[in-house]
């Protein structure tokens, strides 16, 4: 059976998808009034994107206008017909490792991520799923931060580490309907211990979504960890698991890092911070000041390719970043034609 499918399968038997799942007593919030929309590949063919623009020495560049961005899909120069730096509501999926190896470090997630939620300006949602041997709903999405803080309260960290599977359900379904700017900010140690679908197949579903990806990484961490644990392993004569190996590791380090890429997020090692709240406080601060432009494709065919995407600063001493690309619109048969 393909490996999606039997993903979907088991989160449906197991009473976990999250269209299904209760979330703790915490309801949905009621719909938003009429906000602005910004994603790719929309019905009125213009692509939005999200750009950060900061300064070599590592500030963000203010006051930028459209004369500022080169935009360049397939190596084709684009022109862009808007532009702002003002607040856009977002909603953030916040993916929290809820697996043993977090058992003594919740402490220090549930403030960061309770700091992150109350950053947010209130006209924006978080929702939070946590993943231990299986990705669980617990705060769908609201602006309540006493709900937000009472599911924070609820995390019990124990069991494996399912974060593909997390990825997967969070772009499938949680994300699949949710319109304007969206993010996602999944604090993990990186390696996944038991996960039905791989890390690739999440990152094509995130590829087919506007979501800004951000990784608070504990990578290293896990690896110092994990070559300890080697050495008492091969000491009494065992084989050593493969997701204590360092090729594993190495190829989860680059996964995210891909899918920071293709995204237009980062990952953030943690232990290049003083704590857990400096690293959410980080990438709120960079949501907060990104700008958003937007062109009309030359390239009109509605094919669902691959497009590829630059974003070059004609200012000088400024770095841009964004998603590397997007898949077009594909035109749908009509009347079951072909």
């Amino acid at each position: 059976m393909n490996p999606v499918n039997r993903l979907a399968r088991y989160l449906i038997m197991a009473g976990l998808f999250l269209s299904l799942l209760p979330t703790a007593g915490l309801g949905q919030e009621p719909e938003q009034p009429d906000q602005p929309e910004f994603k790719i590949g929309v019905a009125v063919d213009q692509v939005f994107l999200s750009v950060t623009a900061r300064a070599r020495d590592g500030g963000f560049s203010k006051n930028l206008t459209l004369e500022d961005f080169q935009v360049l899909e397939d190596g084709v120069e684009q022109r862009v017909i808007n532009l702002t730096q003002e607040a856009v509501p977002i909603s953030v999926a916040l993916l929290i490792d809820a697996s043993g190896s977090t058992r003594f470090t919740q402490a220090s997630i549930r403030a960061a991520a309770l700091r992150f939620a109350e950053s947010l300006s209130r006209e924006d949602r978080v929702a939070i799923i946590t993943f231990n041997d299986a990705p669980r709903l617990i705060l769908d999405w609201t602006n309540d931060l006493d709900k937000v803080q009472y599911a924070l309260e609820t995390i019990y960290a124990k069991g494996p580490t399912v974060m593909n599977d997390a990825l997967f359900v969070t772009f499938d379904d949680l994300l699949k309907n949710v319109e304007g700017k969206t993010a996602v900010l999944m604090l993990t140690d990186g390696v996944d211990t038991g996960s039905l679908v791989g890390l690739e197949d999440a990152t094509n579903l995130a590829t087919r979504s506007d979501a800004i990806v951000y990784t608070a990484s504990k990578l290293d961490e896990y690896w110092a960890g994990a070559i300890q644990m080697r050495q008492q392993i091969r000491a009494r004569g065992r084989l050593v698991p493969n997701e204590l190996k360092d090729s594993y590791i190495l190829e989860a380090r680059k996964g995210l890092q891909r899918l920071a890429s293709v995204t237009g997020g980062r990952v953030l090692e943690a232990q290049t911070y003083n704590n857990l709240t400096e690293v959410y406080e980080t990438v709120a601060e960079e949501l907060k000041n990104q700008y958003y432009l937007s062109y009309i494709p030359s390239n009109s065919r509605k094919d669902g390719s691959w497009r590829k995407l630059e974003v070059i600063p004609r200012r000088l001493g400024v770095v841009t970043k964004t998603r590397s690309g997007y898949y077009a619109p594909l035109d749908q048969p009509v009347d079951g034609s072909p």
